[in-house]
């Protein structure tokens, strides 16, 4: 430590110093309010991640003063996208959605946590926030007026007060637990290993992603680095992975020789070291992230896409969002749970239009017998985004795109879906115009047989578990009625950053 926290009071204190505290302590620090960090790691440490920072995560960064350090690396740009099913390609090609929003950049990097982690906490230093390593917060309660954090130092504990609480460390968040407010619903949580290998011969940025029935609901990915470097790892739903008895290991073991074999630029691959196992916690987890005397961001309020995983740039999203909020409640004195529920309404305005709707998406995916239909329908997908660039741009964007409106994602695929059972049933009465009748009937077959996979997949989901299936079906209505609440907005506020969105009267833009 650099000095003995007894020795001073706070205004802020900030549990955990991965990108969400550490964002939250430089926005705050900027403010001028006394911030101190409190990490159990000594940094910098490994974390067990995808790494993958994509557009809107380098655009925080750059506002933060970090992405110049960062691409001194020379970080390999992503641009490009490969889908594997059934370890055959089905989609290659620029990804749609990058460089279609204005501000953003045409690109993201793969940045191992070791070291984006490390100049994230250093700009919170530069900026004044008191950064305390290997020292671990062991309990938050509230003393009075005050917050008070009780912390390891040794052999010996040591008690800071402040006004307000952050909690901002991750899925298993201590703060979370003493604020009650820890959820560990295996619905909304996911398992994943991952490592990194070299000997990979790619000629651009191209992430892969591969998708197969033992990986449903879930995915494999291959993020490639620099210097013939990869992170490579699987991960899967929790729920599914209990249910089933499913070995993470065995499955990232599995994956690696699929990929050797399905990958042309990965068939001389090799560990660079031993794999590490991790989970996170999705949106469609999150209750409220407001407790008396403070607040939950990043992975211990659940800020991670329901379909990708992905948690980076979220959980930055969520500490600006937060710092408006908590430098409000030390400068009028307030840290009271109504006070700090304003928190709850701005991001809800900010994640919830994108959100809902993925969050219903993975729902919808939670039932295993349905992985024939998604598969299927992954790859007719896949051959309609090849043929449509449009429909790859707005479609795609349920899976990482930069800018989710869910309506016109639906107003898409309900049009492909009707000009496919049109062409099927034009040459099926030979309207045709000369097309053959094989190529004119194939979208109809396609979405006959979807039509009858799914059906099978719903009875045998029925008659092995009804009561699962019943509450499943139930879960994926409730998911519904929250998505039909934000439908009708037309846009989608994360497209715009936390730095500019006028979301919740723009309280988020003078961070």
């Amino acid at each position: 430590m650099a000095s003995d926290p007894m020795r001073r009071r706070y205004d802020v204190l900030v549990v955990g110093g991965g990108p969400a505290g550490a964002v939250t302590a430089w926005a705050l620090a900027r403010r001028g309010l006394r911030v101190a960090v409190f990490e159990r790691a000594q940094f910098p440490r490994e974390k067990v991640c995808g790494d993958f920072v994509e557009p809107r995560g380098l655009r925080l960064l750059e506002a933060m003063g970090c992405l110049r350090t960062l691409e001194a690396a020379s970080p390999l740009p992503i641009t490009h996208v490969a889908i594997f099913l059934q370890a055959r390609c089905a989609y290659r090609g620029r990804i749609p959605f990058y460089g279609e929003t204005a501000g953003l950049p045409p690109h993201g990097y793969i940045i191992p946590r070791r070291e984006l982690d490390t100049i994230l906490l250093d700009a919170a230093r530069r900026a004044g926030a008191a950064v305390y390593d290997a020292c671990t917060a062991k309990r938050v309660a509230r003393d009075g007026r005050d917050m008070r954090v009780t912390v390891g130092r040794g052999p010996r504990d040591a008690h800071v007060r402040g006004h307000v609480v952050v909690g901002a460390d991750g899925t298993h968040s201590m703060v979370a637990q003493c604020a009650g407010l820890r959820h560990d619903d295996r619905r909304y949580m996911a398992v994943s290993q991952r490592a990194y290998v070299e000997g990979v011969a790619v000629e651009r940025g191209e992430a892969a992603f591969f998708f197969d029935r033992d990986l449903f609901p879930g995915y494999g990915w291959m993020f490639p680095m620099s210097d013939g470097r990869a992170n490579i790892g699987v991960g899967i739903l929790a729920e599914t992975q209990t249910r089933y008895g499913i070995s993470v290991p065995a499955l990232f073991r599995s994956f690696v020789e699929k990929l050797r074999l399905a990958h042309p630029g990965c068939a001389g691959i090799r560990l660079a070291g031993r794999p590490l196992g991790g989970i996170v916690k999705t949106y469609g987890g999150s209750g409220s992230n407001c407790f008396d005397g403070g607040v939950l961001v990043g992975d211990a309020g659940c800020f991670v896409d329901p379909m990708t995983g992905e948690g980076i740039t979220p959980a930055a999203e969520s500490a600006l969002i937060a710092a408006p909020v908590v430098a409000a409640a030390v400068e009028r004195g307030r840290s009271d749970l109504p006070f700090l529920s304003q928190y709850e309404r701005d991001f809800r305005a900010y994640f919830d239009p994108a959100m809902r709707y993925l969050d219903l998406c993975a729902a919808v995916m939670r039932n295993r017998f349905m992985r024939d239909f998604w598969l299927s329908a992954v790859a007719r997908g896949c051959r309609m985004a090849a043929e449509d660039p449009a429909l790859a741009r707005v479609a795609g964007a349920g899976f990482g795109g930069m800018d989710v409106r869910p309506l016109s994602i639906l107003s898409h695929l309900w049009s492909a879906l009707v000009g496919d059972l049109g062409a099927a049933a034009a040459g099926m009465f030979g309207v045709g115009g000369g097309v053959p009748l094989s190529r004119a009937v194939q979208p109809g077959a396609h979405w006959a047989g979807a039509a009858v996979s799914w059906s099978d997949g719903w009875w045998q989901s029925l008659l092995d578990d009804p009561w699962w299936h019943t509450a499943w079906a139930a879960d994926t209505l409730y998911k519904w009625t929250q998505v039909m609440g934000t439908l009708a907005a037309d846009r989608d506020p994360r497209a715009q950053g936390p730095l500019a969105s006028p979301a919740s009267g723009g309280r988020f833009a003078s961070t």
